[in-house]
């Protein structure tokens, strides 16, 4: 019976340790290539943007939205396909997301995955090159795709400093009729970690700055769970999100009302997240999530006709924060301590698990190996691959600093 039980032991470290030497493999591999394409990318969107200039803007966006759809599978062919991801629908997606329309996706926000889950909320409902983000003005700096991020639609806002009429002047773009769009905001601004106080209690102090309902005060932190105790009482609204901030959704609101469908409130949760303690933790970042700990995706969808969405700041104001409290409740049924609860959320919620094919993603990923044959293989192509990547990057920052675009 002991060296029964001690091969089993050995052979649950074998497989630990073949996971993570998998994980780490696929971590590697996958950084390099989405990373390493960028140029091969610019040199596509170069061709396809000069060609595009005799023609009205929204055949470049067309074209535009054709190729960042390209990519984004290629991204999904390694964060969903290649870790065997599983993704979970509640609420109105299924139906939502059979409609093909143009929609402000509003998300929880809580890791640097966040964005991902928006590819793959998308690409479900056939819109994937139609995303667009309002995004922190610091990504500018990411070479040759913070240029290409403005070029595509998406809206830069720097923190503190919000530029009212640069931020409509990027919107009066996407209000184009042929120029379908999903954009992304994450009105809390910064991602909550319950690990971390001192972000919740900014955001407590936001509220308090602006006559916002509080949130719950911080009185300790257990180093030991990464877990901030909060004290609850009868002005607790939000325990498992910061305080929205509702100028940027406003304006986006106002300048967009008459273009957008529907707003999909999407709340996002990720397996793991909660111990078996009950205690909830950190949200798995991009290197973990990539090395394959995160296993399943729970993501709801409520589906809001714009018509429903007040059109004055101080009412956007109050119906964003109605909408965060919603937001919060159903939280509960993901971030409870009670186990058998938070094991059957699915059967609870009618959740239904939503698989990609094989080759909505495979065929990214040859294209874009195939791709890179060129430029790994001859002398021309590896030249070609630097001059694009140093004269690209400093020609996007130049281009970004003059346009000044947030």
């Amino acid at each position: 019976m002991a060296n029964l039980l001690d091969l089993k032991d050995c052979w649950r470290k074998i497989r630990e340790l073949y996971t993570t030497v998998v994980g780490f493999m696929r971590y590697v591999f996958g950084s390099v290539m989405m990373i390493g394409v960028a140029p091969e990318y610019l040199a596509i969107w170069l061709v396809w943007r000069g060609a595009s200039l005799v023609f009205p803007s929204w055949i470049y966006q067309w074209g535009d939205d054709k190729l960042y759809s390209l990519y984004q599978r290629l991204v999904l062919f390694f964060f969903e396909t290649c870790t065997n991801l599983e993704v979970v629908l509640y609420g109105d997606a299924v139906d939502a997301l059979k409609k093909r329309e143009s929609v402000l996706y509003l998300a929880n926000h809580q890791s640097t995955v966040d964005w991902l889950v928006a590819d793959m909320i998308s690409v479900r409902g056939g819109s994937l090159g139609h995303l667009r983000y309002v995004m922190k003005n610091t990504l500018q700096l990411m070479p040759l795709y913070g240029h290409y991020f403005y070029a595509h639609g998406c809206i830069y806002v720097k923190r503190g400093k919000f530029s009212q009429n640069k931020m409509i002047q990027a919107l009066d773009y996407l209000k184009h009729p042929k120029i379908p769009t999903w954009l992304v905001i994450f009105p809390e601004g910064t991602r909550y970690y319950p690990g971390n106080p001192d972000v919740i209690q900014k955001a407590e102090q936001y509220a308090k700055d602006n006559n916002l309902p509080a949130i719950g005060t911080v009185t300790a932190a257990q180093e030991d769970a990464k877990v901030s105790v909060r004290k609850c009482s009868e002005k607790t609204v939000l325990k498992h999100h910061l305080v929205p901030k509702t100028r940027g959704m406003w304006l986006v609101s106002k300048q967009l009302h008459d273009k957008i469908d529907a707003i999909y409130d999407v709340s996002v949760f990720y397996d793991g997240t909660v111990d078996e303690q009950g205690i909830r933790g950190n949200a798995p970042q991009l290197v973990g999530f990539l090395t394959g700990k995160c296993k399943k995706v729970h993501v709801h969808i409520r589906r809001i006709p714009m018509s429903e969405v007040p059109r004055e700041e101080e009412e956007v104001g109050k119906w964003l924060q109605e909408l965060y409290r919603t937001k919060d409740e159903l939280a509960e049924n993901f971030f409870t301590q009670d186990n058998e609860k938070r094991n059957k959320v699915e059967k609870l919620l009618n959740g239904h698990k939503s698989s990609l094919s094989l080759w909505s993603t495979l065929s990214s990923f040859l294209f874009f190996s195939v791709l890179s044959v060129p430029f790994i293989c001859t002398k021309v192509g590896r030249q070609m691959y630097i001059n694009l990547l140093v004269y690209g990057s400093l020609g996007s920052y130049g281009w970004l600093a003059i346009r000044n675009v947030c």
